[in-house]
């Protein structure tokens, strides 16, 4: 057996017994260890959980781009699903361009005996972005096979409370419509509300009634081809890309005011994870230091009579970094084991919950990455041996055995 080994395994534990400042100090250095681990686990995962669902489910809210057209050119309002192509040709980046969705918007008003309000009721084919009824649709009626077939519609949870209505309940709403005056004149359609949608944006739930688009074609005597706008998704890297090649005559582009406010939030989480990784790395490497210095002073007498014995600077200092190792494997062991399981316990049964109307999810959201595990691990490591391997070389080599005498 390695000499080094065999000695620093069969001192350092009776030492620790022996000694109660030397016990308190491993006691205390260990926690540190593993609440570190726990913690900047906890930071990671949390803070890249938040990045990952407000980059998958936000961004599926609505198109981040609107392109229609410039109501200032006599033409007709509309387009044709088929200018789909062109778009993605002529005018977008198509490689930049996560989905491209046709849709049209109009103003509707609805009355009820406890409310009556002005909303846009947007109209969607029934291949519309899956991935918002994936995230945002909370319930549904059973009974009706499709959400958006034949006269069905979709409300949000807050505008249902507050017309006082329920799931299944029919509803009448009437279509702003101008003639060929500009006088407003209402149109009227009966509806089910078949599904309850919420997304945590208020300035989308207070406002938007969805439902086929079918209802405005008829309003407007349109082909069932044509669309008021297209829609355009990106992802969030692509948000800061100009993904126009260039825009034509006659077409006009908005972008969702919200893009900028959740940059801003999405990087504020990369911010969070850095200082909160620099502030457990500092405690630690502190707590090593400080670990290492009263470990070398109550070892003083050791290192004096392993030189008198004709060991090396090597020697000695090997079996320190094997005092360390022997300290630092269990606290590793235990950091990862708790750390692990209260991030699967989070992603498995959302523990923690959270104000969706504050943070746009209901509950803490968890990212188990086995990459960022590993790096948060090795880091840990790394600043443990950094923190005592140079203290410690310094240390002995400038002990000698008339020194300790002299100590004692």
């Amino acid at each position: 057996m390695n000499f080094e080994w065999f000695f620093s395994k069969k001192t350092v534990w009776q030492d620790c017994r022996k000694n109660k400042t030397l016990r308190r100090i491993v006691i205390l250095t260990q926690t540190t260890i593993i609440f570190g681990l726990i913690i900047a686990f906890l930071t990671f995962s949390i803070g890249f959980g938040f990045k990952e669902i407000i980059k998958d489910k936000l961004l599926n809210v609505q198109g981040q781009i609107l392109i229609y057209k410039d109501n200032s050119i006599k033409s007709f309002p509309f387009f044709s699903v088929k200018k789909k192509n062109f778009l993605l040709k002529n005018i977008l980046k198509s490689n930049l361009v996560k989905k491209i969705h046709g849709i049209s918007e109009k103003n509707v008003i609805i009355y009820t005996n406890k409310k009556i309000d002005r909303y846009i009721f947007k109209g969607l084919y029934e291949d519309y972005n899956p991935v918002f009824f994936q995230y945002f649709l909370i319930k549904e009626n059973s009974f009706k096979k499709k959400l958006l077939c034949k006269n069905n519609i979709l409300l949000s949870k807050k505008v249902l409370l507050s017309l006082g209505l329920n799931l299944g309940s029919k509803i009448k709403i009437d279509f702003i419509f101008f003639n060929k005056k500009g006088n407003p004149v209402l149109i009227s359609k009966k509806f089910i509300i078949s599904g309850l949608y919420e997304t945590g944006i208020p300035e989308f739930d207070d406002v938007y009634i969805i439902g086929n688009i079918k209802y405005i074609q008829q309003i407007y005597r349109c082909k069932k081809d044509l669309v008021e706008r297209f829609e355009i998704f990106v992802s969030y890297e692509n948000i800061k890309k100009k993904i126009f090649n260039k825009i034509p005559k006659g077409f006009l582009i908005k972008t969702i005011q919200n893009n900028h406010d959740l940059i801003k939030w999405i990087n504020i989480f990369d911010v969070n994870i850095i200082v909160i990784s620099l502030i457990i790395f500092a405690s630690v490497s502190i707590n090593m230091i400080v670990f290492i210095l009263i470990l070398l002073l109550e070892r003083i007498k050791t290192v004096g009579i392993l030189k008198t014995l004709g060991a090396e600077n090597k020697v000695i200092h090997k079996i320190f970094l094997l005092y360390i190792i022997q300290i630092l494997i269990p606290s590793l062991i235990i950091g990862n084991i708790v750390g692990i399981i209260l991030l699967v316990l989070q992603k498995k049964f959302h523990l923690i919950l959270l104000n969706k109307i504050q943070y746009f999810v209901d509950f803490v959201p968890v990212s188990i990455n086995i990459s960022h595990i590993i790096i948060i691990n090795l880091s840990v490591i790394f600043i443990c041996f950094i923190t005592i391997f140079f203290p410690s070389l310094f240390f002995i080599k400038k002990i000698t055995p008339i020194k300790v005498i002299e100590f004692e």
